[in-house]
């Protein structure tokens, strides 16, 4: 196993990152996001739906962008995925972290590439990194910003997914689905704290963008968390000079 580093190069205050503290990301995260939001505030589960739909498309070089806990991509080594190589994006570091420690308690036998980046922007890889599958859970509705700015990762990781690969995501979804009043009350307080910004998030404006990308665009809803599936790389050639920003609607 070898393991490579990119340091921060930015103040990641403002940017939905601030959170993640080493007690929080190792301590609190999957007991409050993992559990307690994703069955009672969300309704998506974790066990019965997101990680299974993780376990299904975990490839053998695998990119996982906004890792949280690294509980995905640690349980489905230990299941027995056969990943080889997975590299791991984020722009904390007390998140990257983690998320290696518990990829090398589950499988010893991965290499792990730990990047700090942000997913909006160029990564800096190799040319030539190319990657069975991507990965981005509850990425989206951490990104600041208006969607606009969002859907440009799915800009980043069209020219990173390999022939016959798949990106997999999740988001959740802003006041234009439904809640309860605990979704309600989770999604004044991280908004207001800035750990989100998806109040305007809409599906429309994702399921364009990444069908703009990708020839194949699988979407499903589970409470208020919007799932998809991606697949065929559009090449540049031929949507150049067609493509067009989503539009927003406030």
């Amino acid at each position: 196993m070898a393991t490579s580093y990119t340091p921060p190069a930015k103040n990641t205050k403002g940017d939905g990152t601030g959170i993640y503290s080493k007690l929080y990301v190792q301590y609190i995260y999957d007991w409050l996001v993992l559990w307690l939001s994703n069955s009672y505030a969300w309704k998506c589960p974790t066990t019965s739906i997101l990680l299974p739909l993780f376990k299904s498309t975990m490839g053998a070089r695998h990119l996982d962008i906004g890792v949280g806990s690294g509980y995905y991509p640690a349980k489905a080594l230990a299941a027995g995925v056969d990943c080889k190589e997975i590299t791991i994006v984020d722009l904390n570091t007390n998140s990257l972290a983690a998320t290696e420690k518990r990829i090398i308690n589950s499988s010893n036998a991965v290499r792990i590439t730990t990047v700090v980046a942000d997913a909006t922007e160029h990564l800096p890889l190799p040319n030539s990194a190319r990657f069975d599958s991507i990965s981005m859970f509850y990425l989206l509705h951490c990104v600041p910003g208006p969607q606009e700015r969002k859907v440009k990762a799915f800009d980043v990781v069209r020219d990173l997914l390999a022939p016959g690969g798949v990106l997999v995501g999740l988001t959740i979804l802003g006041r234009e689905q439904p809640m309860n009043w605990v979704a309600a009350k989770l999604m004044s307080i991280y908004n207001n704290s800035g750990t989100f910004d998806n109040w305007n998030d809409r599906r429309h404006v994702f399921e364009e963008a990444l069908r703009k990308n990708f020839e194949e665009v699988s979407i499903r809803l589970v409470g208020r968390v919007m799932l998809f599936t991606a697949r065929k790389p559009r090449s540049l050639e031929s949507d150049a000079g067609t493509r067009v920003q989503p539009e927003v609607l406030s």
